[in-house]
């Protein structure tokens, strides 16, 4: 994760950009606020199901894409997520998710929320 962090402070930087005068889209916002309110449920289980498909996600995207010809501007990015080590923790969570949750309609509903959450995130620049 601190990885991913000093990924995304490059880019500002890179780019000149104050995170301070940044507006998050609603479909950032609806994610965070679905995370945070997740969280402060206390269910170690149900915020690893919110959790688990944004890690999955990003390492079989950083995994595929390291496959082709990527464009130097995204180079960092799938370099950082196609990284053995994004893959590991990404494994970890499952193992996590597997070992902390039951198979309740919450957890399902969290997963699947997170899935629709992160089609939302894609698709929001559409």
């Amino acid at each position: 994760m601190l990885e991913e962090l000093k990924l995304h402070q490059g880019y500002t930087e890179k780019l000149e950009i104050s995170l301070d005068d940044v507006t998050p889209l609603p479909a950032t916002r609806a994610y965070v606020e679905f995370l945070l309110h997740t969280a402060r449920q206390g269910q170690l289980g149900e915020t690893i199901a919110a959790m688990t498909p944004c890690m999955r996600l990003y390492a079989f995207l950083g995994q595929a894409l390291a496959e082709r010809n990527v464009a130097p501007a995204y180079a960092d990015w799938v370099k950082t997520y196609a990284d053995p080590g994004f893959e590991a923790l990404s494994a970890r969570l499952e193992e996590l998710l597997d070992r902390h949750a039951v198979d309740s309609p919450v957890v399902r509903a969290n997963y699947r929320r997170a899935m629709e959450l992160e089609y939302g995130f894609f698709d929001a620049n559409r």
